[in-house]
């Protein structure tokens, strides 16, 4: 009778664990990991095919993933919480065979081959994927440090990362901040004469837009 309760459990805890492996909660293949970190990571990375390199959002733009660090800082991340997720969920397990499993997933996945396959697998993922002409594609924004401006409607904003831009102007936008000298500047050289003052200052004004039409 002992014996017929141990192998119906060892069957529960197979079946268990199989269930868990088709629905992705074991995170053991470099295409689930791959999802993963699609899940844990999908406003903040995206991949252009045509440069073969990441772009990662890091708070003002889309900033390019020259060596792959960035990424990489992603991926272990991932996969760190996907080993505290296993712990939390198999601390009811009983088993030292459990606890080795958790262990070999860990070295495994944090070994640099396998973080290399888990982001080459992620670079398939559809929903990553963007073109060169994705980026920058509104020439009325210009992102600065504290958000982004809209030079037509002159709206000021948070910065958002649907709007694909990889350019920061390294100043801090006040709209209540006054310009002294370069108004007397402008005011010298156009002779005080109002019609070219405003002229200038709208040529300087559309130079901050993107529009070269």
């Amino acid at each position: 009778m002992e014996d017929a309760i141990i192998e119906e459990a060892k069957r529960k805890a197979e079946y268990s664990l199989v269930s868990e492996l088709e629905n992705g909660e074991i995170q053991y293949s470099d295409t689930s990991k791959a999802e993963r970190l699609f899940r844990e990571h999908k406003r903040d990375i995206r991949y252009l095919t045509a440069w073969k390199k990441w772009l990662v959002w890091n708070g003002t733009n889309w900033e390019t993933d020259e060596g792959g660090a960035l990424i990489h800082e992603k991926g272990l991340k991932t996969v760190r919480i996907i080993y505290k997720e296993m712990l939390k969920k198999w601390s009811h397990r009983d088993s030292y065979e459990y606890i080795k499993e958790i262990e070999r997933f860990v070295k495994n996945s944090e070994n640099i081959r396998r973080r290399e396959a888990m982001i080459r697998t992620a670079q398939y993922i559809q929903e990553l994927n963007i073109t060169a002409e994705d980026l920058d594609v509104n020439p009325w924004l210009l992102n600065v440090r504290n958000g982004t401006v809209d030079v037509f409607t002159g709206e000021f904003r948070e910065h958002r990362q649907e709007d694909l831009i990889t350019k920061l102007a390294n100043v801090v936008y006040d709209p209540k901040a006054d310009c002294p000298l370069w108004k007397k500047f402008i005011c010298e050289i156009m002779n005080f004469n109002p019609e070219l003052i405003k002229f200038l200052q709208t040529a300087a004004g559309w130079s901050l837009s993107g529009d070269i039409s």
